[in-house]
């Protein structure tokens, strides 16, 4: 039975992800503030990703019981405009997005035992800019540079990218006006990036359209 770990399992991507992963015959850790939806074969783990505390009881889970598979599915920011919210609230979504799964990798890489890392991009945000999301906006162009730059750096890992567009979770507010245009099924996107996780590493990033054809 492989073991897998997910950074991020309580509640959208990293949700259903979990639940696939476990009806595969996976063992599931999954970890994330609170307990997410009862799975056989998943066990949560909680912490904060925001703060130290959280940050280090993650990782003295990951070294101490190595998987063969990590996602990191976490992620999020404020809304509006940049100058209105205040800073703190952008210091959290840098945390969350980008220097925890940059911590994570570089805690795993260092020890020098192989591992598939897939982080989780952003079609819509990761390349792009995005008005009213600027630190989760840039957070992801941060995590899409650390993807490319370790691929060239260290070739022999199997460190994946893995960038979704806009997904019906509650992550994404219910009046937001790309619903009109079309959302995927965080369901079928987690069916999707096990499938590519198993599969062989070409290239190391699939990226969604932003809506469904």
């Amino acid at each position: 039975m492989q073991k897998v770990a997910i950074l991020g399992a309580s509640r959208g991507l990293g949700s259903c992800l979990a639940k696939v992963a476990a009806m595969a015959g996976s063992d599931v850790r999954g970890f994330a503030r609170k307990a997410g939806p009862a799975y056989d074969r998943v066990t949560y783990h909680l912490a904060d990703f925001s703060n130290e505390e959280g940050q280090c009881a993650v990782l003295e889970n990951l070294l101490s019981h190595p998987v063969e598979r990590v996602f990191i599915t976490v992620g999020g920011g404020p809304f509006g405009p940049y100058g209105q919210r205040e800073f703190k609230d952008h210091l959290w979504a840098w945390q969350v997005t980008f220097l925890f799964p940059a911590r994570v990798v570089h805690a795993l890489m260092a020890t020098g035992r192989s591992c598939q890392i897939i982080l989780t991009g952003s079609s819509v945000a990761e390349s792009h800019g995005d008005p009213g999301a600027a630190s989760y906006a840039s957070a992801k162009h941060a995590l899409h540079g650390l993807h490319s730059s370790l691929r060239l750096e260290n070739p022999e890992w199997d460190l994946r990218l893995f960038s979704p567009g806009y997904m019906d979770t509650t992550l994404l507010p219910r009046n937001a006006a790309v619903r009109s245009v079309g959302v995927w099924a965080p369901e079928q996107v987690a069916e999707d990036l096990w499938e590519w996780a198993l599969g062989p590493d070409k290239g190391g990033h699939r990226v969604y359209q932003r809506h469904p054809a």
